[in-house]
Order: C-alpha cells, then sequence, then structure tokens
C-alpha cells in the first residue's frame, strides 16, 4: 500500500476527521473564553459591575457559545464521518433539512428569545437581585435564563418574562434617586410652606427606620406646579439600590403626621358632580 492509498483509506480519513474535530474543539472553546470575557468586560468596566456578577455572566455566556459551536463541529464530523464509511446520507441530509426546517419556523419565538437574552447578560441590562420594571411586570430579579426572567413582585406573585417580550426595561436598582411630591393648599404662605419641607427632609433624615437607608440628605426641589387649588412641592434622596419603597412608605407617614399637627394644610377635596 503506497502512501496516498494510506492517507485515503477510510479508517485513516476519520482519524484525521476526529482529530481536526478535536483541534477546532480546543480552538472553538479558546476563542468563546476571550470573546466572552471582551463582551461582558466592557459594559462592567463602564458601570463599576461587582466581579461576582462579571463572572456569573461570562460563565453563562461561554456555556451557551460554547455548547453551541461544539455542538455544530461534531454533527458535522460525524456526518462526515458516516459519508466515509460508505453510508449514504443523501436521504438523511434531505429528512434533516425538512426537519430542521419545521423545528426552525415553529421555534421562531424561541430563537428570538435565546437572542435577545443573549445581549440582556452581555450588556448587563439586569441581573439577579435587581429590582426591574419590564413592561409586563416590577419585581425582584430571582433568576435569569438565556430564554427568561423571573420575577418576584412587592404582592409575592412569580411573573416568568420571555426575553423577546420584553420592549423595554427600567433597572430600579441602578437609579436610586427617589422623587417624592407632596399636594399642599394653593393658600398655604410661602414661607411657612419651605419651613415645613426643611422640617419633613431633616425628619426623614434621622428617621431610625430608613436612616441607613439613605446615601445623602433629602432635599426639598421646591414648588414644581401650581394649580387652582393646591400647589406640587417635590423632594428628592438617593437610596440604596432597591430601597425606593421602603423610604416612600417613610415618607408619606411623616407627610401624613405634618397635616395632622398643622405644620402643612391640605388641599381641598376634590368636588364631585352631582348627576
Amino acid at each position: 500500500m503506497t502512501t496516498s492509498e494510506f492517507f485515503e483509506s477510510p479508517p485513516v480519513r476519520v482519524v484525521v476527521i476526529v482529530l481536526i474535530a478535536m483541534l477546532l474543539t480546543g480552538l472553538t472553546t479558546g476563542l468563546v473564553r476571550q470573546l466572552t470575557r471582551k463582551v461582558v468586560a466592557l459594559p462592567s468596566r463602564i458601570s463599576g459591575g461587582d466581579r461576582s456578577r462579571l463572572e456569573a455572566r461570562q460563565q453563562a455566556l461561554g456555556t451557551v457559545l460554547r455548547s453551541t459551536a461544539i455542538g455544530v463541529i461534531w454533527a458535522t464530523a460525524v456526518i462526515t464521518i458516516v459519508g466515509e464509511i460508505g453510508v449514504n446520507i443523501g436521504g438523511f441530509v434531505a429528512t434533516a433539512t425538512i426537519i430542521g426546517g419545521a423545528l426552525a419556523f415553529g421555534a421562531q419565538t424561541l430563537v428570538r428569545d435565546a437572542i435577545a437574552g443573549f445581549f440582556v447578560l452581555a450588556e448587563d441590562q439586569y441581573g439577579v437581585g435587581d429590582v426591574v420594571d419590564v413592561g409586563h411586570a416590577t419585581g425582584a430579579v430571582e433568576r435569569i435564563t438565556l430564554r427568561s426572567v423571573r420575577l418576584r413582585d412587592g404582592e409575592g406573585r412569580v411573573w416568568h418574562v420571555p426575553h423577546g417580550g420584553i420592549l423595554r426595561t427600567a433597572n430600579l436598582s441602578k437609579s436610586p434617586k427617589v422623587v417624592m411630591d407632596i399636594d399642599v393648599a394653593r393658600t398655604s404662605h410661602l414661607d411657612d410652606l419651605d419651613s415645613a419641607a426643611q422640617l419633613l427632609c431633616a425628619a426623614l433624615a434621622e428617621s431610625g427606620s430608613v436612616n441607613e437607608l439613605l446615601l445623602d440628605k433629602p432635599e426639598s426641589l421646591g414648588i414644581t406646579e401650581v394649580r387652582d387649588d393646591r400647589l406640587i412641592v417635590r423632594f428628592s434622596v438617593t437610596t440604596r439600590p432597591g430601597q425606593a419603597d421602603a423610604v416612600r412608605r417613610a415618607w408619606r407617614l411623616l407627610a401624613l403626621r405634618a397635616f395632622e399637627r398643622g405644620e402643612l394644610l391640605a388641599p381641598p377635596p376634590p368636588v364631585i358632580p352631582v348627576t
């Protein structure tokens, strides 16, 4: 047997195909690792993400990309090996093409969800522990996969939202500035109103239930709107991520007490027309 005949024999060609597949698998693993590090690390440098969250996203994306690439490599290798050993793969390829087309047509939504989920993880739009508003639901992220995100809202309900169905996302954990409005009577004296606003800010800052949740001192932004029967006074404060609701509850309680003490004048009740 000549050298050319030896290398053209089916057993040798099968071994060569397997070796090439193994080599491509190793190269793909390294390339995917480098790609996920660069893609995931870039938004984290900009936003200052923590290390554990960065590693979790890298692992999730790396697993998906690596599994997909390795599956394609070895599927191609197996089909090539079957052809090398003399099996007619024409009918198999035709059948696989029809089945694959049918599955692809039926799995359009699944593919859309997976692609959207890939960019959610790559761009770090939200992660486990974040409080997000995805349009359909608002709550804390309990679990996130390539296809969907699981949220738990304030009433304890669990929402499963596919990534492909999310048109907008508000990550409330990354925007800890809380804005609060109070309606007061139009006849309120401006000096008294300013003094009451400063007292409210000081009371919130000294509140034992929420003072540890505040990152700066509450601030009165003044009157933001004037109506026929009332004034709208706005306040703002920066809180720890995910603690906005607790601060708002404490703020409402302090405002009600200020109305009870007469420090703030309540606007008149709305007039209900008689029919």
